[in-house]
């Protein structure tokens, strides 16, 4: 089906459109298909295939504050998002790192995500799986205009 690409895991439908996404390498600040960090990611992908300019953040983003202004971004507290309790596409995934919400992830298919983290390229994950799930923070989707 040309809506639908494999996952080692089984069979999911996610949109064709995925597939360009997937194996961007993580840069620190990358904004760009040249290398992205995860709100990067979310941005390129957001922008792309939703019409939806989200911030930069390019300056100062490995600091704590930075990645916490992210998470509060997302979380609606300094921007147009709304938590959501049922996933779809487009949607956004907030994770913990180091015990810290400043991770995203862009939701591709219910429970699965496309991300980019330091060492692994970007690539389409499972946030409802064993390694991420008890790390989500929320799901949240853009309101904005």
């Amino acid at each position: 089906m040309p809506n639908e690409i494999t996952i080692s895991t089984g069979q999911v439908e996610i949109p064709s459109w995925v597939e360009s996404y997937i194996g961007l390498p993580f840069r620190e600040h990358g904004r760009g298909r040249d290398g992205v960090d995860c709100w990067g990611l979310v941005r390129l992908v957001l922008a792309a295939q939703f019409d939806i300019d989200l911030p930069a953040y390019v300056t100062g983003y490995a600091s704590t504050e930075d990645a916490a202004d992210i998470a509060r971004l997302i979380r609606g507290e300094m921007g147009p998002w709304v938590e959501t309790k049922t996933s779809r596409l487009g949607d956004a995934v907030l994770m913990r790192l180091r015990a810290q919400p400043c991770h995203v992830g862009v939701i591709v298919a219910p429970g699965w995500m496309l991300h980019v983290e330091d060492g692994v390229d970007s690539c389409v994950d499972r946030y409802d799986g064993p390694r991420w799930s008890r790390r989500v923070v929320g799901l949240f989707r853009y309101c904005g205009s």
